[in-house]
């Protein structure tokens, strides 16, 4: 009995003896200080998920971040390419922002480490080439940011795209495999396999034309950005498969028509067509109408900017009438058998120079609103070499102005010294002070 009672007493005080040291010994666990050190990673990495990489000068990848990590911000950096070792450490990464480097180069196995990629991010770089074979492992894929590099051609698509964003690039055409499937399949639209997308910025480009199935297939697309390229013709069918757009951009372009009766969403809610250079003829009248139908449903802002272009007859300007077509195509050859008849009649007083060519200081001073700056360069500055090489001493626009003097003494600075002074007059130019008074400067010049 006795050697029971010890044997549980011993058995007592062994527990609290080992209770006490436990105490004890995490007590000085807790104490002690932690020798151990987080690694030192090139970048800070927030909960071994996020790794903040931006504004640190990097040239290269960093390969010495944790393997977890989901999100990478690399942005504003010296990045020059990506290698198909650049992301081999981190095959769980989601999103990649790389926007604002010098990224010239991407392996072809750059990206087939990161089949979980959902946002990917390269604006602002040096781009031309990423073909969609680059991709085909990143399969959710939803937002895709190529905007301003130098891109001269549409990329291919993906089925789980939501945005894509491809302004501020060198694009020249889109055609029926731009952005089609990863088969080649036969009848394959241009964003046939796009479905989810909801907004396509292709703005900021050299877009010349659009085939009329391009858009074909988009039915969840909101918006669609095309302002700033060369575009010159709005096909019939071009609006057909994007019932649900309602944000559409087509400013600044060279659209002289748009074709008869094409099909407009009805669930658009703004419409930007200004600063186009449309034909107003009966050929148009219809779209005139439907403006007049949709005002007040869809904000057509700015309106003082959709105008009828300079080849249209002075009545049509900010209105579309029909008239006689004949009239019309002949309007020039009229004009100058008026103004010959004028001359017959009134006579004219021949203008007399004192000086020679030779004697100024510029051969041509050429004189054009801001909004007119495409059609000098597209088509005078051409002209002009073609058939007047001789003209090498010419000033184009406000950027050839003497830098250093007052605005207004640097016009007539180049007026006085100048043998020939021309003036483009457009829709434009006649609205603003500016260039009315510039005008009026040369115009004063010559008397």
């Amino acid at each position: 009995m006795a050697q029971i009672t010890m044997d549980s007493l011993t058995q007592t005080l062994l527990i609290s003896m080992v209770i006490f040291l436990g105490g004890i010994v995490q007590k000085v666990i807790v104490d002690m200080p932690i020798n151990s050190q987080q690694p030192n990673y090139t970048c800070p990495v927030k909960d071994r998920y996020i790794a903040k990489c931006a504004h640190l000068n990097l040239t290269s990848i960093p390969q010495d971040l944790p393997h977890e990590l989901l999100v990478l911000f690399i942005r504003d950096n010296q990045v020059t390419e990506l290698l198909n070792t650049s992301f081999m450490n981190y095959n769980q990464l989601e999103k990649l922002y790389a926007r604002h480097n010098v990224i010239a180069f991407i392996d072809s196995g750059t990206f087939e480490t990161l089949p979980q990629l959902q946002v990917l991010e390269l604006d602002h770089n040096l781009i031309t080439f990423l073909p969609i074979y680059y991709l085909q492992k990143n399969a959710l894929l939803y937002i895709i940011n190529l905007s301003h590099n130098k891109i001269r051609f549409a990329l291919r698509g993906l089925e789980k795209l939501q945005v894509l964003s491809l302004g501020g690039n060198r694009i020249s055409y889109i055609n029926n495999e731009s952005f089609c499937g990863l088969h080649a399949l036969e009848n394959l639209r241009t964003f046939a396999n796009l479905t989810t997308l909801r907004q396509l910025s292709l703005q900021d480009n050299d877009l010349t034309s659009i085939p009329k199935d391009a858009f074909q297939g988009l039915y969840n697309l909101r918006v669609l950005q095309l302002q700033n390229n060369l575009i010159k013709f709005i096909q019939q069918g071009l609006f057909m498969g994007t019932n649900e757009l309602e944000q559409l951009y087509l400013q600044n372009n060279h659209i002289s028509t748009v074709a008869s009766n094409t099909f407009m969403p009805s669930s658009l809610i703004r419409f930007n067509i200004a600063r186009n250079p449309l034909t107003c003829d009966c050929q148009l009248a219809w779209f005139r109408q439907w403006l007049n139908e949709v005002e007040g449903k869809i904000d057509l802002a700015p309106k003082n900017q959709t105008r009828c272009s300079s080849s249209s007859l002075k009545v049509l300007v900010n209105q579309i009438i029909c008239f006689n077509p004949l009239v019309y195509l002949n309007r020039w050859w009229i004009n100058y058998k008026l103004y010959l008849l004028k001359l017959a009649i009134v006579g004219y007083h021949e203008i007399t120079e004192d000086r020679n060519p030779e004697d100024f200081e510029f051969q041509l001073n050429l004189m054009f609103h801001e909004d007119d700056e495409w059609w000098v360069n597209d088509c005078m500055k051409p002209f002009l070499e073609q058939r007047m090489p001789h003209l090498e001493r010419v000033i184009f626009g406000d950027a050839d102005l003497h830098p250093g003097l007052f605005y207004l003494n640097a016009i007539y600075d180049v007026i006085e010294n100048s043998h020939k002074t021309m003036l483009l007059l457009s829709n434009q130019s006649v609205d603003d002070t500016w260039y009315m008074t510039k005008l009026r400067m040369a115009v004063e010049h010559t008397e």
